[in-house]
């Protein structure tokens, strides 16, 4: 069963429970009435780690209006 839901397949946002930012790679499950996420997580330049996490602790990541100019 799938939740309708704000998060992006492909999307980077910053995750609070890690504290780093994560890759979106697709909603896995609903728990009480939250979707799970299945995101990614780089570590290295090669090493990648998957885990899943809930919705609420995905945080689309702001724009830092002095990087626009």
């Amino acid at each position: 069963m799938k939740v309708k839901s704000s998060i992006e397949r492909g999307a980077e946002y910053l995750c609070t429970k890690l504290g780093d930012v994560v890759t979106a790679i697709e909603q896995v499950a609903v728990v009480k009435g939250l979707a799970m996420w299945e995101v990614e997580r780089r570590i290295g330049e090669r090493i990648r780690k998957r885990l899943i996490v809930s919705e609420r602790t995905l945080i689309a990541p702001q724009i830092d209006a002095r990087g626009l100019s």
